[in-house]
């Protein structure tokens, strides 16, 4: 059972923290100036801290909020944490480097003690949020409400069919990716000036679908992990494309689906191997993404390093939000960022979204690709993307802290809400598994997205009973005229 005399004591304690802080970003703000390693060592601080007040909240390793802090970590916290311990001069990179896109240019010690102050705002109402969240929404775990969500539209095997439908795409997609990787380079994939087959465009998604129906009818432990183990064994095939994040956040996914379903207690060291291990293996790939690295001289420490800085550069773009606040940073540019994805998404679907060559500065909406073409319009017309990060987004509304607060709590509230109650809903858990994903990466992508993915996950059940209920009434209709 939950012990809410703690989670009290643990809101209290960050609202305490909250009002520690407030004093000192007052302080920065007045100066405009800090010392920027005493911020960052309270940043890393108060991350460990959230880890460790959840655990001892929740007693498990894999709940869903220490998972999600782990990716923002790896996205948002890695470079102030290497460069607090020096790790960035260990991989030839200077004191300034961990905030660089571009070797010319630095920011301002502003703007990198800004940003930290962000991110300390961001950790702590992420906690109230989920703190507060799980006081009104937990319930013990319970296996047989999950089975009652059993229904002829999301049978097994419907998500058998899904699923080899699905690898057939994903397989032809993965192929004509490496074929496109090979002939005109990376960042070609991220143009727009190609057209994979309509099969592809179509049957992509339904691997992870049909994968997601199987395990929401809850499969024997055994079976459970032998097709989990073959849905990642077949898209880790999508490493060799150099694209790591897709593939590392389906893992995480996986792992936290089975642990779920399956109850899984594992210890700490247990997660740090794991987790050495994967980091290890993405940073092969780079030799796939870019024919220029070597591993000759390089040890497993360098590798991790190197590791770490490359999957820290979604820090840069809030901090390219506050060093040109005047271009990024306004309430409608930050209303266009957060639905920015709708707004593709239509542009797609009425035929309106041509490749990057037949945008305008006025008509680029979202975070990614704004931001790349301020830094290099050639880089953002050859495929380039700097990629987009929630934090900015929220940001990028007015540019204060009470934005980042507001959209932060929300978050982790939600992440609360879908993840202890309405899995237990009717159909609850299968839209929970499609919007998962997302919430992993939200720390590289949009706001809004999980908003997105809930109504794609609507639409799907909608298609589901529609198709199964005029699929039946014809068989229904023949068999009432013999």
């Amino acid at each position: 059972m939950l012990n809410k005399r703690r989670l009290t004591i643990l809101l209290f304690i960050n609202i305490i923290i909250i009002s520690t802080i407030t004093v000192e970003y007052l302080y920065f703000m007045i100066n405009r100036d800090f010392i920027l390693k005493f911020i960052e060592a309270q940043l890393i601080g108060i991350f460990f801290y959230s880890v460790l007040s959840t655990y001892s909240l929740v007693k498990n390793w894999l709940d869903i909020y220490i998972m999600f802090l782990a990716l923002i970590f790896l996205f948002l916290l890695t470079r102030p944490f290497m460069h607090l311990f020096d790790l960035v001069e260990m991989i030839n990179y200077n004191e300034h480097d961990w905030f660089r896109i571009r070797d010319n240019f630095m920011f301002s010690n502003f703007t990198m003690n800004k940003v930290n102050f962000i991110l300390i705002y961001m950790l702590l109402f992420l906690n109230i949020g989920y703190l507060i969240g799980l006081k009104k929404y937990f319930r013990p775990f319970s296996l047989k409400n999950l089975k009652l969500q059993y229904t002829k539209y999301l049978n097994p095997q419907m998500g058998y069919i899904f699923f080899i439908i699905g690898l057939f795409a994903f397989l032809i997609k993965v192929f004509l990716y490496i074929k496109l990787l090979n002939n005109f380079g990376y960042f070609y994939l991220y143009s727009g000036n190609y057209t994979l087959p309509i099969f592809v465009r179509v049957f992509d998604d339904f691997f992870y679908i049909g994968y997601v129906i199987i395990m929401i009818n809850i499969p024997n432990k055994e079976k459970a992990y032998i097709i989990s183990l073959i849905f990642i064994l077949l898209y880790s095939t999508m490493l060799f494309t150099g694209m790591r994040g897709e593939f590392f956040t389906l893992v995480f996914t996986v792992i936290y689906l089975l642990s779920f379903l399956y109850q899984w207690r594992v210890k700490l060291w247990q997660i740090i191997s794991v987790g050495m291990s994967l980091m290890i293996l993405a940073q092969f790939t780079i030799v796939i993404k870019f024919s220029n690295v070597s591993f000759e001289n390089i040890d497993l420490f360098d590798m991790i390093n190197l590791f770490l800085y490359s999957q820290g550069v979604s820090i840069l773009i809030l901090g390219y939000f506050i060093e040109f606040s005047d271009y990024f940073v306004n309430i409608y540019s930050g209303f266009r960022y957060l639905i920015s994805t709708f707004i593709s998404t239509g542009y797609t679907l009425f035929g309106q979204y041509g490749n990057r060559y037949e945008m305008s500065p006025e008509t680029i909406y979202s975070v990614s690709d704004k931001l790349q073409y301020f830094t290099s319009p050639d880089g953002y017309y050859n495929g380039a993307g700097t990629g987009s990060s929630f934090i900015a987004e929220i940001y990028g509304l007015g540019g204060d802290i009470f934005f980042v607060a507001i959209g932060s709590f929300l978050l982790t509230y939600l992440i609360a809400y879908i993840s202890r109650k309405m899995i237990y809903q009717k159909y609850g858990f299968f839209i929970f598994l499609i919007i998962l994903p997302i919430l992993f990466w939200i720390a590289r992508a949009g706001y809004i997205y999980p908003i997105k993915k809930y109504f794609f996950a609507l639409i799907l059940l909608f298609g589901f009973i529609f198709i199964y209920n005029l699929v039946f009434s014809k068989i229904r209709k023949v068999e009432g005229r013999k």
